[in-house]
């Protein structure tokens, strides 16, 4: 049986690191001359190893030729001093551009979820408006005639639309509509109106108008199931 020598002694980590620390101080500081360059591998291959360029078995040789050749291991060190702030600045580009991106998206998710973002009101928020139409005449039976007693004004945005309605309206489901003077309607909602202790009928409806260009319209309410009637109207 042969008999195997063990070693009597193992470096602990920090004697190991300590000892590299040794060899590439004495490396650097001239402790293995090499004044005619014998061996030394040039510029662009110490370059390539240093930048991670070169397959780690393509470099094996000149590693070894590094461990005993000071300038070689000089112009080594200095090339991968380079190539780490070369890797600081491309991590600080990457980190720049993520957050670009990121800035960018959100501008862009905020524009699409609020179409008034860039060049149009903001609408991010509900806006709570009042419309009076109570001297504007009453809703029931035929459709009357259109009175052009001046238009009624509506801001663009997301509206809580509260309108009190023309003087004896009833209370009931009615339809509020947004269209344009030939007939072709682009808004609508619908919802009930109730009438108060002082005798005004309100209704309340949700309306999105932030899609609409300022303007003249046409505001069409009424009770559903009755002919609307129809205010000129101007979006601001």
């Amino acid at each position: 049986m042969t008999n195997r020598l063990k070693p009597t002694h193992l470096l602990s980590k920090r004697e190991e690191d300590a000892l590299i620390k040794a060899g590439q101080r004495l490396l650097l500081n001239g402790g293995y001359p090499n004044p005619d360059r014998v061996g030394c591998p040039g510029d662009k291959v110490l370059k390539a190893m240093a930048f991670r360029e070169m397959p780690l078995k393509d470099a094996l040789d000149y590693v070894d030729h590094m461990g005993c050749c000071s300038p070689c291991f000089v112009e080594y060190t200095a090339f991968r001093q380079k190539a780490a702030r070369r890797k600081k600045l491309e991590l600080a580009l990457a980190v720049a551009a993520m957050v670009a991106l990121i800035v960018v998206g959100g501008w862009v998710w905020q524009t699409h979820r609020f179409p008034g973002i860039g060049g149009k009101p903001t609408v991010a928020s509900v806006i709570p408006f009042t419309l009076n139409l109570e001297n504007r005449g009453v809703f029931r039976g035929p459709q009357p005639p259109f009175v052009p007693k001046g238009p009624v004004y509506l801001p663009r945005g997301r509206l809580d639309l509260t309108v009190l309605l023309p003087v004896g309206s009833e209370a009931g489901n009615y339809g509020v509509l947004i269209g344009t003077e030939s007939g072709r309607v682009l808004l609508e909602a619908k919802g009930p109106a109730v009438i108060r202790k002082d005798g005004v009928t309100v209704l309340k409806v949700k309306l999105d108008t932030s899609s609409l260009n300022a303007g003249a319209y046409v505001l069409g309410i009424g009770e559903i199931g009755w002919e609307p009637y129809n205010y000129p109207l101007q979006m601001k």
